[in-house]
């Protein structure tokens, strides 16, 4: 018989309630790794923290000036244009969570590193992006994510960082990928047709196998069915935004004969 998601919480020394997990200081929350979005597909996982560097003063419980904390987000740096600071991201809701997720990394990293281990086999949950908001602010963070990723050999991982000691912290596991979203010599990893163009064209040449999203190029692509950020150091992206159209770029084409070359996967195969 298959155990239930109680027992398999239980095991983790977690309390599972009602689809709810009991916490330390915030009590009973949702599980802490959320199923998808509009662009990765139901299936790849996502945890997220609040981005950025500045401090949040967030309310983490009813209107009081009580249940207020300041949680500082867990960036190394601010970047122009933060899509993380932006649209959804901005939601009273989502912040709330975002900082209550923030705050256990912070304070209870042994609760979060069982409680993520819990749900990925109570789920059976093989892919995970981690920090589809947020990034790697600690050695300590950076080895819970180590403790997560060595036992869960069937789930495979992939984040972006801006953070140097993260970049090769994960070198010998292979369920894990951490792409680089500060190149050497070039830049980030995201800008508009002809930066994408000429960053992939230098890696290249520099002996490198990079790979460009496709997301940037076709509105249908998901995540799910492409295995480029889990499997490439170097992945870049194109800038999508209110203010630049990928598609009006005279640049455009020669951008997506270069993302139809790429080897490309329509099914997620697991390392």
């Amino acid at each position: 018989m298959k155990a239930s998601k109680a027992d398999i919480y239980s095991k983790y020394g977690i309390k599972y309630q009602a689809g709810k997990i009991e916490s330390p200081m915030f009590g009973m929350i949702n599980p802490l790794l959320v199923d998808g979005n509009s662009k990765l597909g139901k299936g790849v996982w996502t945890w997220s923290m609040l981005p950025g560097t500045e401090t949040y003063h967030v309310n983490i419980g009813s209107k009081a000036e009580s249940d207020y904390m300041d949680i500082k987000g867990t960036c190394v740096c601010d970047c122009q244009g933060c899509y993380a600071k932006t649209g959804f991201f901005r939601m009273n809701s989502t912040v709330k969570s975002l900082a209550i997720k923030t705050g256990i990394a912070r304070l209870y990293t042994d609760f979060m590193v069982n409680a993520i281990m819990a749900q990925i086999e109570a789920d059976n949950i093989k892919l995970v992006r981690i920090h589809a908001a947020g990034d790697f602010f600690s050695t300590n963070y950076i080895k819970a994510w180590y403790r997560i990723a060595i036992e869960c050999t069937n789930t495979v991982f992939w984040t972006y960082t801006k953070n140097n000691e993260a970049v090769n912290a994960f070198d010998d596991l292979n369920n894990i990928n951490i792409v680089k979203s500060c190149i050497p010599g070039i830049g980030f990893n995201f800008g508009h047709c002809d930066y994408i163009i000429k960053a992939y064209e230098a890696l290249k040449a520099a002996g490198h196998d990079p790979y460009i999203c496709r997301c940037g190029i076709d509105p249908n692509q998901h995540c799910i069915n492409c295995k480029g950020c889990s499997a490439h150091k170097y992945v870049l992206f194109v800038e999508h935004s209110t203010n630049y159209k990928a598609v009006d770029d005279p640049l455009y084409s020669k951008l997506v004969d270069i993302v139809e070359s790429q080897a490309f996967d329509s099914e997620y195969i697991p390392f």
